[in-house]
């Protein structure tokens, strides 16, 4: 029996922290908040007409199901250099099944009367630059790349006034100082799905062309691949060093580094390795996102005021570290 005076319980949530910088055109005399102003102040005059901009970020893709996105919140702090966000993803695809409160029955989505959206919230603190983004995680939601895109549009196509958006995920422990200090790789683990292989950068998509392969071949959902350079409890002299693996990491990072958009494509990337000081190091591309964390009701949707609220002090603590 459903117990409908049951107290509602709470789960955690992550938010990941991203820069977000827009390079203007060589003719535009503007900064990166008033870029942002001008993108959010176009976003609100379409809300207020009744309309909203929306964008596919699979148009170009054949064969892939849409992936259509729509600012729905995007409000300005008064007297504060942060804007409150909602970006709507609308879901494609197999029509979902809904179970009624008070049965265990299924019914399907009336998809002729509704359109089945995910709300991603997120936050742009401008007042210093590059501006950093606080996201909520939503699986099924919009991400850090589907933000970028978005904002890329609406700056470069529409208001014609940035030929770059870059978007650089915050890690835990920086990728930059992970290039600095990596010597030797002991083991990597890779899992994606093998049709995002396609949309690799060029600079790193033969190390996992083969995923592509077992994936028209016996059509899984997720590859995964773990290679180890060294025995079980063993270690690997300093001499014997993994030149084509290293080369290999490198280049992901790089990449990671320089085109983030590739971070979303894969589902878990791990390596193990000795850095500079002979001590094992770890980097996790997933789980070493800089990250904060809220407790929220599992029964109920919060708005982006409600969200802003409960990251608030997390949020300006962390910018506040970040820009020291």
């Amino acid at each position: 029996m459903i117990n409908p005076n049951a107290a509602s319980s709470t789960h955690l949530v992550r938010c990941h922290l991203h820069t977000l910088k827009f390079t203007p055109y060589k003719e535009v005399s503007k900064n990166n908040g008033d870029i942002i102003i001008d993108a959010i102040t176009y976003l609100n005059k379409e809300r207020l007409a009744g309309k909203a901009f929306l964008v596919d970020k699979h148009k170009n893709r054949k064969g892939e199901e849409p992936r259509e996105l729509f600012m729905y919140v995007a409000y300005r702090i008064p007297m504060k250099r942060i804007i409150r966000c909602s970006l709507a993803l609308i879901r494609n695809g197999k029509i979902p099944m809904l179970k009624p409160k008070d049965t265990y029955e299924l019914v399907p989505l009336n998809k002729t009367e509704h359109s089945l959206t995910e709300l991603t919230n997120f936050f742009i603190d401008f007042s210093r630059s590059p501006a950093i983004v606080c996201v909520e995680y939503n699986h099924n939601g919009p991400r850090i790349s589907d933000i970028e895109f978005y904002f890329r549009q609406v700056t470069s196509e529409i208001l014609h006034l940035s030929k770059a958006t870059t978007v650089t995920t915050l890690m835990n422990i920086p990728i930059d100082e992970t290039i600095a200090s990596l010597q030797n790789v002991l083991n990597f683990e890779i899992k994606m799905r093998p049709k995002n292989v396609t949309y690799l950068n060029d600079g790193i998509k033969g190390y996992v062309s083969e995923f592509a392969s077992i994936g028209n071949r016996l059509k899984p959902n997720f590859v995964r691949v773990e290679a180890l350079f060294q025995s079980p409890g063993g270690k690997l002299p300093g001499s014997a060093l993994n030149v084509d693996a290293n080369k290999m990491f490198m280049k992901f990072l790089n990449v990671f580094k320089t085109n983030p958009e590739n971070i979303d494509l894969f589902e878990d990337f791990e390596v193990k390795f000795i850095d500079t000081e002979g001590a094992d190091a770890v980097f996790n591309l997933i789980k070493g996102k800089a990250e904060l964390t809220v407790e929220i009701s599992t029964d109920k949707q919060l708005t982006a005021k409600e969200w802003y609220e409960m990251i608030e002090d997390k949020y300006a603590e962390y910018i506040d570290i970040y820009y020291k």
